[in-house]
């Protein structure tokens, strides 16, 4: 009888939460092949502490863009991220969804071997579009759905818009609880470092239009290594963080390395962040209420529902 209840109790309890981590803008210098040490133990926190169900990256994997460096260095940055990243990962039945950043895809020759990297490695992904992988894709997890944009330069063309509306308007998008977009350039700017022109798209109004319509949870963006979860017109904007953070515009001395665990919560994501470096939850609250860069003000918000 006892295990009959217990049979009848686990049936009816509510399955687990999916969780995710993100986790963006690690590489080191340029042709780098190590990671900094704040990598290092946030994967193995990753492993052995938060154990999600999704690692998500906002780009920036390697250390590319240097049109001195070799097809033969490119791949051996590749092989590190394979070797301290990504393998550690899948042989813990985690996967790594991303989009690509201007480290990683900024040049022809970064773009045709982060191609040859990842059609050797492509992750488990339920994709609804994947004719573009990796540089452009959609697929869903769980409740959500993500469309990953080919966002490593400053320009996400009408071209890719229309796709992007093309991909909010399937099936699997509109019966999803939670609609991501994921981006390396913001649509405005977040750290001081990185707020000028070529360092945040162009025609961002533009895209935030299409994401409005489709009615997206949130835009998650990369480069600028500053996290920030703010509100810009209808829009929630997630900026990732990353490990060897900048100043928020307007507020020097604010840089940290940030990693973020983002819980599904009933009708919301529950964002934690964390100090890559020391381990400890940063309050959200701590954060500036508002940023202002080139492209908007931000309004810190919470929660992204």
């Amino acid at each position: 009888m006892r295990r009959l209840l217990a049979l009848a109790l686990l049936l009816l309890s509510p399955a687990s939460a999916t969780r995710l981590v993100l986790l963006s803008d690690f590489n080191g210098a340029y042709g780098e092949v190590s990671y900094p040490p704040a990598l290092t133990r946030t994967v193995g926190r990753i492993l052995n502490d938060w154990k999600p169900d999704l690692v998500v990256s906002a780009g920036d994997l390697v250390a590319g863009q240097k049109a001195s460096l070799t097809d033969t260095q490119v791949r051996a940055m590749w092989a590190a991220f394979e070797r301290d990243v990504r393998g550690p990962l899948a042989r813990a039945g985690i996967p790594f969804a991303f989009t690509l950043g201007n480290h990683d895809a900024g040049l022809a020759q970064d773009r045709r071997e982060a191609a040859r990297y990842w059609q050797a490695h492509p992750p488990a992904l339920r994709y609804v579009d994947h004719s573009a992988f990796p540089f452009r894709s959609s697929f869903t997890f769980g409740e959500l759905f993500f469309a990953v944009l080919d966002a490593a330069g400053p320009n996400v063309d009408a071209a890719q818009r229309r796709w992007l509306a093309a991909q909010l308007a399937t099936p699997q998008a509109r019966a999803a609880r939670f609609r991501l977009v994921l981006g390396h350039l913001p649509l405005s700017g977040v750290s001081a470092g990185k707020n000028r022109p070529g360092e945040v798209l162009r025609e961002a109004g533009a895209l935030r239009e299409v994401m409005e319509r489709g009615q997206v949870t949130a835009y998650v963006s990369g480069h600028h290594a500053a996290f920030f979860p703010g509100r810009l017109g209808k829009l929630n904007v997630l900026a990732s963080g990353g490990i060897g953070g900048r100043d928020y515009v307007g507020f020097p001395g604010t840089a940290r390395s940030t990693v973020t665990v983002l819980d599904v919560d009933g009708d919301r994501l529950r964002l934690t962040l964390y100090d890559a470096d020391t381990g400890r939850e940063v309050p959200l609250s701590t954060l500036p209420a508002r940023v202002s860069g080139l492209g908007g003000t931000l309004e810190r918000v919470g929660d992204l529902r």
